[in-house]
């Protein structure tokens, strides 16, 4: 099985938005307040207030003592995800998780392939497009339970992400049984997590995933110049690279202050703002819906995006000299 690193956490609603800038110019210290406006002066109306409020991630999880549950439910905390538990007809109680006992139900079931535990009910996965999946090692497989979900699901169009939880063995093959039993789906490698997995580790994890994914999918051009970005790993980068993955992005920029070019997305994306004084080449997020890209330097508050590795003067040349278009896109 291929496996494809390739994660899209997915927040998208276009919405024209009236937005105000006050910035302090680092460069002379001096307060400048004015409202960003387009060129010809005329300021972008309001049409709707932004709600952010979908949703296509999603946490699928078995879990018999416990564990595997604290991990999902810290995957679904820091994602934002809906959080859904696959529960048997029938509970395993702990005689039935008895690894030294052969006649146990669980040992039976890992030692026969066919064997299909009904769930209490099914779970639906329709409308969601990234989906975490969760279950504990059992004799070093996936439990048979997990199967009857994954036989039972169509995963088509979805970014299947593994991961599970167990005292000392890794994930191995598990990952790949349940993908060769899936219908459909974009099965990525699978992590094993243990029964103290932390939040910074998880998050660890998945900023690698998403660094991995935006850093090698999403391309920005400068009119029509293609220039070298290391983006962040966070949510508001994912949700751009989103915002771009049906069909190309082009935003008109506008100069200001001498120091910045800055454009309307049309849309509202998560934000983390944090004061920051920024330098040539950075890439930020200003008021959740502006994106923003220096030449010089300001100090506000912002959420950073990424930063374009050029030089100093290469980037002076490139935006210093009037207005500019960017076009942001997913490669093929």
């Amino acid at each position: 099985m291929r496996k494809t690193l390739s994660i899209i956490i997915v927040f998208c609603l276009f919405t024209m938005v009236l937005v105000s800038c006050r910035k302090t110019n680092t460069n002379n210290n001096t307060n400048n307040t004015s409202s960003l406006v387009s060129e010809n002066n005329t300021k972008l109306e309001e049409t709707d207030k932004p709600i952010y409020n979908k949703n296509d991630i999603l946490v699928v999880f078995f879990s018999a003592t416990g564990t595997t549950k604290g991990v999902a439910q810290k995957i679904a905390d820091i994602t934002g995800a809906d959080l859904k538990e696959i529960v048997p007809e029938i509970a395993y109680t702990s005689a039935d998780l008895n690894y030294g006992n052969s006649e146990s139900r669980a040992t039976k079931e890992q030692n026969t392939q066919s064997a299909r535990p009904k769930m209490k009910e099914n779970i639906s996965i329709e409308g969601y497009k990234t989906i975490y999946l969760g279950y504990p090692i059992w004799w070093g497989q996936a439990p048979r339970i997990m199967s009857t979900f994954v036989e039972n699901s169509d995963f088509t169009g979805v970014t299947v992400i593994p991961f599970c939880t167990s005292g000392s063995s890794d994930i191995g093959q598990s990952d790949d049984k349940l993908a060769e039993q899936a219908n459909g789906g974009e099965w990525v490698q699978g992590k094993r997590f243990s029964s103290n997995a932390s939040v910074e580790q998880i998050q660890e994890w998945i900023n690698e995933m998403n660094n991995q994914y935006t850093k090698k999918q999403m391309i920005l051009k400068i009119n029509n110049t293609e220039v070298p970005v290391t983006w962040e790993s966070n949510n508001s980068v994912n949700a751009l690279a989103e915002l771009v993955s049906s069909k190309e992005m082009v935003i008109n920029m506008s100069m200001y202050g001498g120091f910045e070019q800055v454009g309307s997305l049309g849309a509202d994306l998560p934000r983390n703002d944090k004061q920051t004084t920024t330098n040539y080449g950075d890439i930020v997020l200003y008021s959740g819906n502006q994106i923003v890209i220096f030449y010089g330097s300001n100090s506000w508050s912002y959420t950073r995006l990424g930063h374009i590795n050029l030089s100093e003067q290469e980037m002076t040349d490139l935006l210093s000299n009037g207005n500019v278009s960017i076009n942001l896109k997913i490669s093929q």
